[in-house]
């Protein structure tokens, strides 16, 4: 019995429905002039994005969400944050939510003191937003992420520390 694979060249679908070829100079320029210039107000969206944070926070007070699904409903609001903070101008979110991001991305689960660290972090951003603190190196801007990093190093020793004793 002489069996030989045969190949079978899949059709390429997607690139038949999105074309070939990517974007000329021109609309990249366009693009990145676009961004630069604009003058969208960050903060509507900001408060949005924070309510909904705030939201997925009263939920898990109230016990209304399983602690396995606390990470990815933290994680879109922040993921937000995070990259549209940027975009509209306001690197001191980005830069804050970045801090809060890795401390939920290297932890083993959501725990109590992990929420108190987002509680802490959604007080400090609605107090950027309110200042209109827009860059990292603002004296306001530098002292919350100062105190969010070393809540979060605190958070970390603490882990640590119990994991040495449970040994």
């Amino acid at each position: 019995m002489d069996k030989k694979a045969k190949f079978v060249k899949p059709e390429n679908t997607l690139k038949k429905k999105a074309g070939n070829g990517g974007f000329t100079e021109k609309d990249l320029v366009k693009a990145q002039d676009m961004i630069q210039t604009n003058e969208i107000d960050f903060r509507p969206l900001g408060v949005n994005m924070l309510k909904e944070l705030n939201d997925v926070m009263a939920g898990i007070k109230a016990g209304t969400t399983q602690p396995s699904e606390y990470f990815g409903l933290l994680m879109y609001p922040l993921m937000q944050l995070k990259s549209q903070g940027a975009l509209f101008r306001y690197p001191s979110v980005s830069h804050m939510t970045h801090i809060l991001i890795d401390l939920l991305e290297n932890i083993k689960a959501v725990d109590q003191n992990a929420l108190e660290i987002v509680s802490a972090y959604a007080k400090s951003l609605q107090a950027i937003l309110t200042l209109q603190v827009k860059e990292v190196e603002s004296k306001v801007a530098t002292e919350l992420c100062k105190a969010l990093s070393d809540a979060c190093d605190r958070y970390f020793k603490y882990q640590d520390k119990l994991q040495s004793v449970s040994v």
